[in-house]
């Protein structure tokens, strides 16, 4: 199950890049920009913007869906849906106020995708990589992407919050060349409070993959209200810090301010958005993360 396939990506690991976004995660950080990507199963979408005066097909086919007598919006019954009627509702709309987000397929069909740019992989040091959602939410197919991955030669990453049992990571520790890992907090209960996940799991297995010679690179979101001070992003450059000292690595550190590119797809999925209205803009705190990375022998790179 996945929900996109993005082509010519130039953020997801060294050059151009396929990036093959898999359905599920087992976090709920409040400020996802991908939370069409949360649930395993498919998600409805609806963009009120879209929707025609008067039509009533999708209430005509299924009593998930009533029309406003008043606005003239469609209510959706979500908890009343199935996945066969959510289909049957995307592919009668008109006008595609109503789209259906996750499409099962096939390692290997994924997998000819991939491979359609795979001159520019080989010319810009590109390749694929796995993201999500929490790509081992799905394990069987990730380990299946990359094994197939390697066999033709692809530079593979895989985008984590490492949020998982560690024996979905393990088997495939050998077919990652790149691990992008986020560190969020070094927080526990603040983890908690805003993500829904343990900490310490995280933290186990980023050990783990050092242990196993992982190549691993740390990123760090710079959410405004949760980790945008200096204590805590110099907690977490120390920690990047010392685990390139234990185990080696590229001593790179990506920090990546907060943005609201993803907030309307909130309210195309009918869910709240709990998380600041306004991107970072933080000059100051970035320069701040900038220097004391550099104080700790890291590479700083900043990304929008």
């Amino acid at each position: 199950m996945i929900c996109n396939l993005q082509r010519y990506a130039t953020h997801d690991g060294p050059g151009i890049r396929t990036v093959v976004f898999l359905k599920g995660c087992s976090l709920s950080c409040r400020w996802c920009q991908n939370p069409e990507s949360r649930l395993r199963k498919a998600d409805l979408l609806y963009d009120e913007r879209l929707c025609l005066t008067g039509c009533q097909r999708c209430s005509a086919k299924s009593v998930g869906f009533h029309r406003n007598d008043t606005t003239g919006a469609v209510q959706i019954m979500r908890a009343e849906l199935t996945e066969t009627m959510m289909r049957q509702a995307a592919d009668i709309c008109p006008s595609g106020a109503l789209s259906l987000c996750g499409e099962v397929i096939s390692a290997e069909q994924i997998m000819k995708q991939v491979l359609r740019d795979n001159t520019f992989y080989q010319r810009s040091g590109g390749g694929v990589t796995l993201s999500g959602g929490e790509p081992f939410m799905q394990p069987e197919m990730t380990q299946q992407l990359l094994h197939l991955a390697r066999t033709e030669g692809i530079h593979t990453a895989v985008e984590s919050c490492l949020h998982v049992p560690w024996h979905h990571i393990e088997p495939a520790i050998s077919l990652v060349d790149l691990w992008l890992i986020d560190i969020k907090h070094v927080d526990a209960d603040k983890f908690l409070r805003w993500t829904n996940g343990r900490l310490a799991l995280i933290q186990r297995n980023i050990q783990q993959l050092g242990e196993h010679a992982a190549n691993v690179q740390f990123r760090v979101p710079i959410i405004p209200e949760f980790n945008d001070d200096e204590p805590t992003l110099t907690a977490i450059i120390q920690q990047a810090s010392a685990h390139y000292d234990q185990y080696g690595g590229n001593r790179e550190i990506h920090f990546l301010p907060y943005h609201t590119y993803g907030m309307h797809k909130y309210h195309l999925l009918g869910l709240d958005y709990q998380c600041a209205r306004q991107p970072l803009e933080r000059p100051e705190l970035l320069a701040f993360a900038e220097q004391k990375a550099k104080d700790f022998g890291l590479t700083a790179i900043l990304r929008g």
